[in-house]
This record gives C-alpha cells, structure tokens and sequence, in this order.
C-alpha cells in the first residue's frame, strides 16, 4: 500500500510539473512582429469624436496678449522653512483667467516661487523649481497644490514669493495677479 501512495503521489507531482511548465510557457512574452505602419493604416480607421475634441482643445492657440489673466491664491508661507531637505507649501489655486490652465502641452501652467536674501546675498527670480498642475483647471475651477520649495542651500533670511507662471509668456505677478509672499529663515533640518 505503501509503495502505491509513492506512486501516486509521484504522479501527482509529475503531472502538477507539466501543467505548471504549461502554464508559464502560455504566459511568457512573446515577441512582438514587425508592424509595417503604412499598412495598417486604412480609410476605415476612425478616431471617436471625443477624442478628436479632447485634441484639438489641447492644441487650442491661446492669444496671451489679449486674454484675461488672473488669479486668486490662498495659503501660507511658514516663518522657517529646511536649507537640506524639500518643503512643500499648500496652497488653493483658482483659475480666474478666461482660458484653460494647462497641466502639460504647449505654454503649461506651473507654480514657481521667487526668493530674494535680505541678510545674505543670495536671489533667484527664475530659475527656481516648478510645481505641476494636478489637472488641467478650466476658468472658475480651483486646486490644492503643494508648492515644492527646495533651491534655497544657504542658511539666512530670505522674502518667499509664491507665483504661477504660464511657461515660456510670464509670471502671473507681472499681470498684476498678488503673490503669496512672507519672511523666512531657512537653516539645516537634519543634523
């Protein structure tokens, strides 16, 4: 009896191996054939219209030099931020221009910052880092974002100024839209 158990259980084992070999050789990669892009391109292919709407809003030209710009930010800036470490400012932003704010494309939005030393000589205007957009934000929508501030390596005073900017037009601030601002020190966090 003893001996037909082994053989059973031999079996068993034997016949898991060859469904589990099955398996994994069913579920591997196979490689991808060479796709001739010309030939599976026909009359028949459509795109859905959603989608040809959802593009060319994407691609819609906004005439910055004529659009009405604005927005309104609320938060706070702390009185210490860390000179080794990221910090992250929330802030609510919402979008009172006549256009969309965009995440990502041509001429985005992003949140930037400023930073002017008042007892060291340190500044940047425009080359700090960008927070993104978590969506697109049509006019009259609004987001909370956290505003990474982390270009600042320096211990010492320094005036913070939390301003959007449509990438490659302007800073909002130069639209007459208020920053968020305030007085900081910033020193080492970590030791």
């Amino acid at each position: 009896m003893r001996h037909k158990n082994s053989i059973i259980k031999l079996l068993a084992i034997i016949i898991a191996s060859i469904f589990l070999t099955f398996i994994f050789i069913s579920c591997a990669p196979v490689p991808a054939e060479k796709i001739d892009v010309d030939s599976d391109i026909t009359e028949e292919t459509v795109i859905p219209e959603e989608e040809i709407e959802e593009l060319e809003e994407t691609f819609e030209a906004v005439d910055y030099a004529n659009a009405t710009i604005g927005a309104e930010i609320k938060g706070y800036i702390p009185s210490f931020l860390c000179t080794d470490t990221d910090n992250y400012i929330k802030i609510e932003i919402k979008n009172t221009s006549d256009f969309t704010w965009r995440k990502s494309g041509e001429n985005p939005l992003r949140i930037g910052y400023h930073y002017i030393g008042q007892d060291v000589d340190y500044s940047d205007y425009d080359q700090t880092s960008r927070t993104l957009l978590p969506d697109n934000l049509e006019p009259g929508e609004s987001a909370t974002v956290e505003v990474l501030i982390n270009d600042i390596t320096n211990k010492g005073f320094y005036v913070i100024q939390i301003d959007p900017v449509i990438e490659g037009q302007f800073w909002l601030s130069s639209k007459d839209v208020p920053m968020i601002q305030n007085k900081v020190y910033f020193g080492p966090c970590t030791h």
